[in-house]
């Protein structure tokens, strides 16, 4: 691992977004620290970085626990340096009537949609102030402005999630961190949904292309930063 490379923290690592935003970070010439629930499926992705000259650290880690993140973001900043980027990418989803929504579901998509995004970002911010600098993007969804029926638990945790990276945004900026909530307005084209009938190259958000623009938010000069920003496939109707 190179401690001289800016590092770039991508919590909330699956086979989809998450992977593609750690390899646009590695190949940019970032040191990637990537957490995910468990590491079934990151072991190879960080050999994967390794084999390419990156530096590479993967941790499992339960985000929505203040304890356990608090470590993971210790070790990741412990070892690889202070924090130039953090990507809270970490969601769930859940639909039920409104009537028949669980308790239980509507408190665990608030806790991983927006709890962990806040036990995250707190962790980043003083390095980032006490350097004047750094990137913070919350990944969100088209709940975060117009929630489907039977989607009243996603759609609050995710207007919540928006709500908070406003506020930061408003905060922070000043401060010279740039905050930046991504509205993602459609499926995106993981290994799973790949098998789900009607799935198309042409109808899903390519991973890809979605890290992409989440570089270019990075690198945008602070005279002309973006807050939020809508992300959909040429065909999605909205």
């Amino acid at each position: 691992m190179n401690p001289e490379k800016p590092l770039a923290i991508v919590a909330g690592v699956g086979p989809g977004l998450g992977a593609a935003l750690c390899r646009q970070f590695s190949a940019a010439g970032y040191a990637v620290a990537g957490l995910a629930r468990t590491r079934h499926h990151t072991n190879a992705l960080a050999a994967e970085l390794e084999a390419g000259g990156g530096s590479t650290l993967m941790l499992a880690c339960d985000l929505t626990d203040e304890a356990a993140a608090h470590t993971a973001m210790e070790e990741a900043t412990d070892r690889l340096g202070p924090p130039e980027i953090l990507v809270y990418n970490a969601g769930a989803i859940a639909m039920h009537a409104f009537a028949e929504t669980p308790v239980e579901d509507f408190d665990r998509l608030w806790a991983i949609n927006c709890r962990g995004a806040f036990l995250c970002a707190r962790h980043v911010v003083p390095a980032m102030q006490a350097r004047g600098q750094g990137t913070i993007i919350f990944t969100g969804a088209s709940a975060a402005t117009k929630p489907a029926a039977r989607f009243a638990a996603f759609g609050a945790a995710k207007f919540a999630l928006r709500g908070m990276a406003q506020a930061m945004a408003r905060e922070l900026g000043p401060q010279g961190i740039h905050v930046a909530h991504v509205i993602i307005d459609g499926m995106i084209l993981t290994p799973k949904n790949r098998d789900r009938p009607g799935v198309t190259t042409d109808n899903t958000l390519d991973p890809d292309a979605i890290a992409q623009t989440y570089l270019a938010l990075i690198r945008q000069n602070r005279s002309a930063w973006t807050q939020e920003i809508d992300l959909r496939p040429n065909v999605e109707t909205f």
